[in-house]
């Protein structure tokens, strides 16, 4: 079975997490995958390779949208009947175009798959209307030549699919799976991370992953941590990742001078180990499909204070804390001093895994999927 996974493939990225975590685990002798990465960088490129999947690349459809969809027409004409099942990964549907040609060359089984519940695209009022409409348009032809509709939450089926394939219940809910022993509490991982930050251990480590852009609002976490130090709360901030707004971001620090209190990796590898030095993340991001950051966190047993509205799935109700966006700094700053506790962190990850985000189960339900008649 050949299968052609497109997605962006960026490490900073969720959805390449899910991309890794699930396809990634599964290990079958007739199964061979590629990667189309349509974000034009080739950052993932050598774990794709270390992995045994092919690499193909498209410029990004936000840099060069006619070259893009140039570049996908020439590809999928060229490959599109090569493959058993062409998996889709998307955030949104304004760039449908790609999906069609694809159909159009002779795809066998396009499987389209849900991340989000918003745009991933960052823009002006004017552009994002001009997206949602885009996006409703390709709701409904896509619709006509997808065989499998995934999601990874009921939130982002609700935003990809139409009303009609909701209604009739013609999708199907794969979670995030994780690898829930990576991210089990581990105390000796704790304080090897902690030493090399220089964080004491009665020190409330606080800490936001994911790429730096708009859609997840680091600047307002910034603004919400500086409430806490103005508090006189013994606290740190680290933030892992980087993207766009990285020198944004620095500025923002510099202005509310939190230099001594805020901590920037970059993008790293070992993100599990960042998870067993913290003690709690903020998340204040605008829109999200089912955050592998939020199953992540709650598996090495954090306090999770998140955006209200946003998909939460089968979470621990004793760690996960929503605030709306709406709420000034003080309150959010108000829940977060609130929950300022460390609990029993090591109990986590068999919670998680009762819950079904073991990875084992989501790699295994992604490839009776592909097997599955139209």
């Amino acid at each position: 079975m050949r299968i052609l996974v497109v997605g962006d493939f960026l490490k900073t990225s969720g959805m390449t997490r899910y991309i890794f975590n699930v396809i990634g685990r599964i290990h079958k002798s007739n199964f061979k995958v590629d990667a189309l990465c349509i974000s034009g960088k080739d950052e993932c490129k050598k774990q794709v390779e270390e992995m045994n999947w092919g690499f193909y690349s498209v410029c990004a459809a936000n840099n060069n949208l006619f070259l893009h969809l140039l570049q996908s027409f020439i590809f999928f004409k060229k490959h599109a009947k090569d493959y058993d099942v062409i998996h889709f990964n998307e955030s949104a549907l304004w760039n449908f175009l790609p999906i069609l040609f694809a159909r159009l060359f002779g795809a066998k089984k396009i499987v389209l798959n849900s991340h989000n519940t918003y745009f991933a695209s960052e823009g002006s009022k004017k552009v994002y209307a001009v997206l949602e409409v885009m996006h409703r348009i390709g709701k409904h032809l896509v619709s006509r030549v997808v065989s499998k509709n995934i999601a990874v939450s009921e939130e982002a089926a609700m935003w990809m699919f139409t009303s009609k394939v909701i209604n009739r219940h013609e999708y199907k809910i794969i979670v995030n799976g994780i690898e829930l022993q990576r991210f089990a509490y581990n105390g000796d991982r704790r304080l090897k991370v902690r030493n090399s930050l220089k964080i004491d251990e009665h020190t409330f480590l606080f800490g936001n992953v994911g790429v730096f852009n708009a859609r997840k609002n680091q600047i307002r976490l910034l603004e919400i941590f500086n409430e806490l130090v103005k508090r006189k709360l013994d606290v740190k901030l680290v933030l892992v990742g980087d993207g766009p707004m990285e020198q944004e971001i620095v500025a923002k620090i510099h202005e509310l001078k939190l230099t001594d209190k805020v901590v920037m990796t970059g993008s790293i590898t070992n993100t599990h180990e960042y998870y067993q030095a913290m003690d709690g993340v903020i998340m204040p991001s605008l829109n999200e499909g089912l955050s592998t950051v939020l199953l992540e966190a709650q598996t090495a047993g954090l306090q999770f204070i998140l955006s209200q509205g946003l998909p939460l799935g089968n979470h621990i109700g004793a760690l996960v804390h929503e605030v709306p966006l709406s709420e000034s700094n003080r309150v959010w700053a108000d829940v977060i001093q609130n929950n300022m506790n460390r609990g029993k962190r090591e109990l986590c990850a068999a919670e998680m895994k009762e819950k079904g985000f073991d990875v084992e189960l989501s790699a295994k339900e992604l490839y009776e999927t592909y097997l599955e008649e139209r």
